[in-house]
């Protein structure tokens, strides 16, 4: 009968893993693109994730190989790659700089995936943004309910001379664009009104 080595007996039959350096590569299809990523990051952000690593290993095979990927439906992959820049930046390269519209990529998937402070963060960069078209902002602050957004953005629209265009129908919906409308058209008239009144006062004082 063969018998174990000492050195062989003392091997356990699994290894714990250390999951801080343990990275669990993964295959993701994304729109028709393959994107291999370890799957520990999105996990530590998502308990979507975490509930999928958590499926017993033989029973677990998505993922593992590129001829069976994990299938990511409903996303898109220029959103799925804005998300992967922010959660795993290149090494030694600059933090990526990201625009409005890829922030709001990261945005959607973090809101989509409950990645919460994935979502504060992106929320944070977005209000740090200058010169945003304050209507993109109202549309993402009404999609992810970012209330503190929603008030400077309809000032910022209110106070422009830039007409409204079909576009800003189409996004804002005709009953917010009328009112608008009307609290601009209210807003010239205080203003005319101000202007005149500060006019006749300057010609009465000389």
């Amino acid at each position: 009968m063969d018998t174990l080595t000492s050195t062989e007996a003392a091997l356990p039959s699994t290894y714990p893993r250390d999951f801080s350096f343990f990275y669990d590569y993964r295959t993701f299809l994304v729109e028709g693109y393959l994107f291999k990523f370890p799957i520990n990051t999105l996990a530590i952000e998502s308990e979507i994730f975490r509930t999928m690593m958590e499926v017993p290993a033989p029973s677990q095979t998505e993922g593992l190989t590129d001829e069976n990927p994990i299938h990511l439906e409903g996303v898109l992959k220029d959103d799925f790659r804005q998300l992967l820049r922010v959660l795993a930046p290149p090494f030694k390269e600059p933090v990526p700089i990201l625009t409005f519209s890829e922030w709001t990529s990261v945005l959607k998937l973090a809101d989509m995936w409950c990645m919460d402070v994935v979502k504060e963060h992106a929320i944070s960069n977005m209000n740090n943004l200058a010169d945003i078209d304050p209507i993109d902002k109202i549309v993402v602050a009404r999609k992810y309910e970012i209330k503190a957004w929603l008030k400077p953005a309809f000032n910022d629209v209110l106070q422009r001379s830039k007409t409204f265009t079909e576009d800003d129908v189409e996004r804002l919906g005709v009953s917010t664009l009328l009112q608008l409308v009307a609290l601009r058209d209210r807003l010239q008239l205080v203003k005319s009104y101000d202007e005149k009144f500060e006019t006749t006062a300057t010609s009465c004082i000389f």
